[in-house]
């Protein structure tokens, strides 16, 4: 399935994709799906692109009694392998989950160019490819899989796509804030 999500920033490129690419904890309490993003690594490349490892925790909500049980907080934090393009002010991006690194497959890329109508505004566009494998899921025994595997699907989906918008608004509040002040 495809995730997709645009947004205008208030801002131009050259100062929202750096605040992206290297402060992310200044947007995370304008994120409210999201309780925090670890840094694990970063390293600049010889070809001058910047490759980042982050762990992110979600914060989990309306979890379907059917697969509660099966469902521990880490299913909710996800691994985001980047590498950061700054003359296309781009990011290629995989998502791996920290349970089952095979529970699914999530691949994107986000641009934050300059809004091609509005000057000095950044439009972001995100798109994400996810494949999800429930069979795969740690402790769900075979026969229930395929049973869960709508239930799985709606809640990764539903805790994914969020997260994926609320970088527009954790950088919209992020903005506001600081002009604000």
């Amino acid at each position: 399935m495809l995730l997709e999500v645009e947004g205008t920033i208030p801002q131009p490129a050259d100062i929202v994709f750096p605040l992206v690419r290297d402060e992310m904890a200044k947007i995370v309490p304008h994120m409210p799906d999201i309780e925090r993003i670890d840094v694990l690594s970063t390293e600049k490349r010889d070809d001058g692109r910047l490759s980042t490892v982050n762990q992110w925790f979600s914060r989990p909500s309306n979890i379907p009694s059917l697969i509660q049980k099966f469902v521990k907080p880490e299913f909710f934090s996800w691994k985001d392998y980047a590498l950061w393009n700054n003359e296309t002010y781009s990011v290629d991006f995989e998502l791996e989950s920290p349970i089952a690194n095979d529970l699914y497959d999530a691949k994107g890329t986000n641009h934050f160019g300059p809004h091609p109508s509005l000057e000095g505004q950044t439009l972001i566009r995100i798109q994400c490819n996810l494949t999800i494998y429930p069979e795969r899921m740690p402790g769900v025994p075979r026969f229930l899989a395929k049973k869960v595997q709508p239930t799985i699907e709606t809640m990764i989906r539903r805790t994914l796509e969020p997260n994926l918008s609320s970088l527009i608004q954790g950088l919209t509040g992020y903005f506001a804030d600081t002009n604000n002040r």
